[in-house]
């Protein structure tokens, strides 16, 4: 007997030790588990994929090949085909469950993509603002009120924004002529 379930989305698990296998399926790949936490990023639309171990033992699989084994700590990051496997502090990965999101040298853009998904919104007008080259270092707490973690994003980025309902228009914030 084997329990399984399948994640679209972004997912942290806390697995007790069983004889019983639990299995996740994930776009493309499974996660092999018996006692552990760790956190899944899987979201359909999107052509990457992590798993982040924080404790216990995982084995990554695609099909009946195991591509992967983690230890607390580390990182697959899987991207169309190309596989990453790296030490990782999973304080980045799992402070979204605590209603932080923490962030080492992240690209803007990235950052705004957590926000997106975290609170259902969507960003536009990002294309006109080169968010990928700037990067944060830092805490962002996520509070009930969206309002207030945009303006700590809109300093962060020096961008302006507007928002009407879950869209959000942001742009780049003019600077005064001396």
């Amino acid at each position: 007997k084997t329990r399984e379930i399948h994640v679209d989305g972004e997912i942290f698990i806390e697995v007790a030790h069983s004889k019983v296998p639990f299995i996740v399926h994930a776009k493309d790949m499974d996660i092999r588990v018996q006692g552990t936490s760790f956190n899944i990023s899987a979201y359909r639309d999107d052509s990457r994929k992590t798993v982040v171990l924080v404790e216990g033992k995982v084995k990554i699989e695609r099909g009946s090949v195991q591509i992967a084994e983690l230890l607390p700590n580390e990182m697959i990051d899987i991207t169309e085909n190309k596989i990453l496997k790296e030490r990782v502090d999973v304080s980045e990965y799992i402070s979204w469950t605590k209603g932080i999101l923490e962030f080492n040298n992240t690209p803007m853009s990235e950052i705004l993509k957590k926000i997106e998904r975290y609170y259902n919104v969507q960003f536009e007008g990002t294309a006109d603002i080169p968010l990928s080259k700037q990067t944060c270092s830092g805490k962002l707490f996520l509070s009930n009120n969206l309002d207030s973690v945009m303006t700590s994003v809109s300093i962060l980025s020096s961008t302006v924004y507007k928002r009407e309902n879950n869209r959000i228009l942001i742009r780049q914030k003019q600077m005064p002529m001396k």
